[in-house]
């Protein structure tokens, strides 16, 4: 009887810490694929290949981004923007194309996501 207790409590053991690393991330789960796209956008400025050359930080004024790397968030601040309903005429008609509305719009918007995951959360 004792063996059959220490087995089952072997595997319990064993299926628990094999099952661990397989569980998905609550949170990455929630959030839409515009969400995540845009977290990866910006992730992606970290990478070498898009830091701030040496003449960028030479002729860097403020913590603005470069236009270099405001191209490379841009994309997927439009699919984010996108994502809440707005069409494109609209996004093009409220920026005129400027890429500093447009991320300023996309920022709000994904902070406002994200807060509404959060606060979903809190409650189950």
């Amino acid at each position: 009887m004792k063996i059959k207790l220490l087995y089952a409590i072997l595997l319990a053991g064993i299926i628990s810490c094999s099952t661990e690393s397989s569980t998905l991330n609550p949170m990455n789960t929630r959030k839409s694929e515009e969400v995540l796209n845009f977290e990866k956008s910006i992730k992606s400025l970290s990478k070498p290949e898009n830091r701030e050359t040496p003449e960028e930080l030479k002729n860097r004024k403020s913590l603005e981004l470069s236009d270099r790397r405001k191209d490379i968030l841009i994309p997927s601040a439009i699919e984010l923007i996108k994502s809440t309903g707005v069409k494109e005429k609209e996004i093009s008609k409220t920026t005129q194309g400027d890429r500093d509305k447009i991320l300023t719009w996309a920022v709000k918007i994904y902070n406002t996501k994200l807060d509404q995951i959060n606060k979903n959360s809190k409650f189950k």
